[in-house]
């Protein structure tokens, strides 16, 4: 049986042929062109033109709102691409301002008030401020700039960003000359409980002289110094020096090649202790061992527990003491990676480490180099 694909109320008989005719439309309803006996297009230019002629004021009222809002938005985005120009062009020369080797930006309140009081660089430029907390040391920064006529500016925090490469600058940043040290070619012989002297070379001329320099161990032993190899992290340097000069070190001397320089980072990490300690740097480490080994000064390099070059001139650290009751010692420090340098190690008299209180694992077999020479020198001074 043959079935219509739509639903229907009568029911055929079996085999009996479906006529669709009659489920067509009998009538369809003419359209309005059609009614008129006109062509579309023409019907509708006739009906519906004249809406256009009437719509052509509020068209131009609207174009011309338009074309304001645009003429706005283009003026904004000049002015934007001409401000941002500006930043762009502040931002390289704060940017190249920063990359002079000639100048240094220090920064936070104890780094800047430290140079301001130890007065050791050269020059200093503008005191540059933002939002700074009103603190006694605040006060002083302030006291001391106008007491060295140094030009205070109020600035912005971006632009304090950008001088010290988004640093914690505290809202103070300093404009000053790098940090100058002497170079040395070895410990002097004339070396006393009060003062030791240090072979400073011209490196204009090439010679080289003599210099005292005075010490204050209250009498109690001879001095101590550190000789800081291969650390190149300017946060553990910092560390160093801290640690250094509030234990008692006499002088602190850096392998000039492959040390850390005197940057800002490691003024801040020092919280401004660079700034009062003796510092001296050397270019050849083997000719300074030995010229100073001559001179009576004993080398007594660090090592990690672990470490089994040289056993037969490892010592403990009351014995150190005991040394510097009769001798000046300089402490010789490494990097974490590779420690000391062979060389220097064998040339130095004795080896000395931090004992682990506790069987290690093999990830945390050694202290962060700032924190072993710390305790080494409380150790050996305290």
């Amino acid at each position: 049986m043959i079935r219509a694909p739509f639903n229907t109320n009568r029911i055929e008989e079996p085999n009996k042929r479906v006529n669709f005719d009659k489920n067509m439309p009998a009538f369809v309803q003419k359209k309005a062109w059609e009614r008129d006996g006109q062509d579309k297009e023409k019907w509708f230019k006739r009906k519906h033109a004249h809406h256009h002629v009437l719509e052509k004021p509020y068209r131009e009222k609207m174009e011309q709102r338009y074309e304001g809002i645009e003429r706005k938005k283009r003026k904004e985005r000049m002015e934007y691409m001409r401000q941002d120009e500006e930043t762009r062009h502040y931002k390289d020369l704060l940017k190249q301002r920063r990359s002079n080797a000639l100048i240094d930006h220090l920064f936070g309140t104890n780094s800047v008030l430290a140079a301001l009081k130890s007065n050791k660089r050269k020059r200093f430029g503008k005191l540059y401020l933002h939002s700074p907390k009103d603190t006694e040391k605040f006060s002083e920064i302030m006291e001391l700039a106008k007491q060295l006529n140094i030009n205070v500016r109020d600035s912005t925090k971006q632009e304090l960003n950008i001088l010290t490469d988004n640093a914690v600058h505290n809202g103070i940043v300093l404009e000053t000359r790098p940090m100058e040290i002497e170079t040395i070619k070895s410990m002097g012989s004339e070396v006393t409980e009060d003062s030791f002297s240090v072979r400073i070379i011209n490196d204009l001329v090439g010679d080289s002289r003599n210099e005292e320099v005075p010490v204050n161990s209250y009498g109690k032993r001879f001095p101590l110094g550190l000789y800081l190899d291969e650390i190149s992290d300017p946060h553990n340097v910092g560390a160093i020096l801290r640690s250094a000069y509030f234990l008692g070190v006499d002088f602190v001397v850096f392998s000039e090649r492959n040390c850390a320089p005197l940057s800002p980072v490691v003024a801040k990490s020092s919280s401004g202790a660079m700034e009062f300690s003796k510092l001296f740097k050397v270019g050849k480490p083997l000719t300074f061992f030995d010229e100073s080994k001559k001179n009576g000064w004993v080398f007594i390099s660090t090592v990690a527990p672990n470490d089994s070059r040289n056993k037969n001139k490892q010592v403990d650290t009351d014995f150190i003491s005991e040394i510097l009751e009769k001798s000046p010692v300089i402490l010789v420090v490494g990097s974490e990676g590779s420690g000391i340098r062979t060389n220097l190690i064998n040339k130095s008299e004795y080896l000395v480490a931090v004992t682990n209180g506790r069987e290690m694992n093999e990830c945390v077999d050694s202290l962060n180099v700032s924190v072993a020479t710390a305790l080494l020198i409380s150790k050996i001074l305290v």
